[in-house]
């Protein structure tokens, strides 16, 4: 059982890597974005 146990738990943090990575790098674009946009209205 210890097995399946461990198995489930693999697959869970595979499948939850790719959505840490997508909400990480969308956290930066906003960000980015955010700086953008102050940038150009300072400028503007």
């Amino acid at each position: 059982m210890e097995n399946l146990e461990n198995i489930v738990l693999d697959e869970n943090e595979e499948a939850l890597a790719p959505a840490v990575v997508i909400a990480t790098a969308t956290l930066l674009a906003v960000f980015l974005v955010g700086v953008l946009v102050s940038l150009v209205g300072l400028v503007a």
